[in-house]
């Protein structure tokens, strides 16, 4: 007799027409950017100066369209601006400032793959270094007295959006408000608000490392055992096709359990596989120990062959008997087990 078996299985979906796969998932990526800069300080008129920053980010996935990325960056640029005030002032104020400044720092990334783009948010702090100069290149007189400490915190929120294009880059547009706990970015301090600046910038960005999933049916290639499954195809938790199986608790019926060939049996409805066949018990139970221990599902059955009790070792369960082949194939490949 064979014993009746039931498994529950996870049921993985393609993603549907409005949930697109982030292709930045479980990738590092390389992003050069190019912009330019606002400022926002005690002179009245902003002027736009140039800037540019280099990043290295690590993006984990959250869920098939969302990933949270990490990054460490660097940048660097000149912030202007004319005109302090209308009135006279004593000492008097250089009517122009030309501050160049470097930072560096890190932030946290939330990205959410919508149709060709990728809209992201983010949020980071870095360490940033300043030197107000006057229009012919020499240090303002605060500056040059050090009447303050030329380094200082930043803040900034940044919105944008990232184009991939071929398998590896991206083109990148975005902008960020950056905000400091120092009023000294323009060598002034007056009025009660500290210095900040707008940044807007373009730029590329190359991915690697990242995992392929070339069916897009939510499991990386690496552990895919049915790496082409048709687009919309529900698939299990290994990347194969399961259309006609709800994540309810699957029966195999036992007593109608027969072979049908190359090691799948079948109960005219469900198909399993059988990974091997062993008259001791324990042989049976080391193997499906050692079929559990790297990810995958095992049942034992009792068959009575030769008028003695064999114990199979079996995986399953699948709608057809080309599913069964076809994951039969690509397990053995994959956990370098052979078919007896």
């Amino acid at each position: 007799m064979i014993f009746a078996a039931a498994v529950s299985h996870i049921i993985l979906a393609q993603s549907p027409p409005d949930e697109k796969s982030n292709p930045l998932a479980n990738s590092f990526a390389v992003t050069a950017e190019v912009g330019g800069t606002i400022p926002k300080t005690d002179y009245k008129i902003d002027e736009l100066s140039i800037s540019g920053r280099l990043s290295l980010e690590y993006f984990f996935k959250l869920s098939v369209s969302s990933v949270l990325g990490i990054k460490l960056m660097g940048s660097g640029g000149i912030l202007q601006g004319q005109v302090f005030s209308n009135d006279v002032i004593y000492p008097p104020v250089p009517e122009q400032f030309n501050t160049d400044f470097y930072t560096i720092g890190g932030g946290v990334m939330y990205a959410l793959s919508l149709g060709t783009g990728i809209p992201y948010l983010s949020a980071s702090a870095a360490y940033i270094s300043f030197n107000p100069l006057d229009e012919n290149g020499y240090k303002l007189p605060n500056n040059q007295y050090s009447v303050y400490d030329n380094s200082a915190v930043i803040y900034s929120l940044e919105a944008g959006v990232r184009f991939p294009f071929a398998d590896m880059w991206s083109y990148n547009i975005g902008a960020n408000y950056n905000f400091s706990n120092t009023d000294y970015l323009d060598d002034i301090k007056a009025g009660y608000n500290n210095d900040a600046f707008f940044s807007f910038f373009t730029g590329i960005s190359f991915y690697f490392g990242k995992e392929s999933d070339r069916d897009n049916d939510g499991v990386a290639d690496d552990i895919d055992l049915c790496p082409d499954t048709p687009e919309g195809a529900e698939v299990d938790e290994y990347g194969c096709s399961l259309s006609d199986v709800k994540s309810q608790e699957i029966v195999y019926d036992s007593s109608k359990d027969h072979f049908i060939s190359d090691g799948i049996f079948s109960d005219g409805n469900l198909y399993c596989i059988q990974i091997d066949v062993f008259k001791n018990i324990n042989e049976a139970q080391e193997l499906q120990h050692k079929i559990i221990t790297l990810g995958y599902k095992a049942d034992i059955f009792t068959v009575k062959i030769g008028g003695g009790h064999w114990y199979s070792v079996r995986i399953g369960y699948f709608n057809s008997f080309d599913d069964a082949k076809y994951y039969r194939d690509n397990f053995f490949k994959t956990t370098n087990f052979k078919l007896k």
